[in-house]
């Protein structure tokens, strides 16, 4: 009767022991989660307010626009989850640990499908869609279209011209209209004498090859931050792993307090 009284009691304070340890589990993975949460917050809001011309560019798109917010709405929804469920964990509260639960599993099934979309369809995003967006809107010479500033200031700064190349003019809006092969925006800045006017201009907007900057605007200024939307890949994986063992962990403990 007593060596039984003592193994109930032993197992008792193994099971105090192991839900201790999955309390703090979880406190652990709901901290990380806040801080991805912070974090996406913080990049979402550089995008917006950080670069001006990356910014407004972005928000001249129909699709990466709307994902800036999305990146917004997601860290706003990481931070939510973290705080419900260190709540949970520290009241031991058993219906906010399945309340979390349950949202989490539904964040998590979202996640990671929009993450296969938006992987599967990065060529259309960052090449297709801005290449037709350039040949139905770009006009070389609208001072009052933002559209065109932007994308002139762009190729300026970065020393390129039109998504991949001057191909990318063909049967556009700007050649319809003026009938030159490339805008001024894609001449040489400096002749070989070092001046700051266009190199040659006639020779540039008549397509010599010489007087362009024939490298694309992907490759020049876009692959630049190509890097960045790597890493933001490999925090979103992360993050997936983290919101996985962490409704397993709240699983766990949900079930442990059931016990008790």
């Amino acid at each position: 009767m007593g060596h039984g009284e003592a193994s109930a009691r032993g197992t008792t304070v193994m099971t105090g022991d192991c839900l201790t340890c999955v309390k703090y589990l979880m406190l652990i993975f709901n901290t990380f989660l806040v801080m991805a949460g912070c974090f996406l917050l913080g990049v979402g809001l550089l995008v917006l307010f950080g670069t001006a011309v990356l910014s407004e560019m972005l928000m001249q798109h129909p699709v990466l626009s709307k994902t800036v917010f999305a990146v917004l709405g997601i860290g706003s929804l990481l931070f939510l989850l973290g705080f419900v469920g260190c709540c949970g964990a520290l009241r031991e509260n058993r219906c906010l640990l399945f309340f979390f639960f349950m949202l989490i599993f539904i964040v998590f099934i979202a996640e990671l499908a929009a993450g296969v979309w938006a992987y599967t369809q990065r060529q259309k995003f960052f090449v297709e869609d801005l290449q037709k967006e350039m040949r139905e809107k770009y006009q070389g010479y609208a001072p009052d279209d933002k559209y065109t500033t932007i994308w002139n200031k762009w190729m300026v700064q970065h020393e390129c011209c039109g998504i991949n190349g001057l191909e990318d003019f063909e049967g556009s809006l700007f050649r319809r209209k003026y009938n030159h092969t490339v805008p001024p925006a894609c001449c040489l800045q400096r002749s070989p004498t070092g001046n700051l006017e266009h190199a040659d201009r006639d020779k540039c907007l008549n397509g010599s090859q010489d007087h362009i900057n024939v490298q694309g605007c992907y490759k020049a200024g876009f692959k630049t931050y190509e890097v960045y939307l790597y890493l933001a890949g490999a925090l979103f994986i992360l993050v997936l792993t983290f919101e996985l063992l962490a409704m397993s962990v709240a699983m766990c403990l949900f079930r442990g307090l059931q016990s008790l």
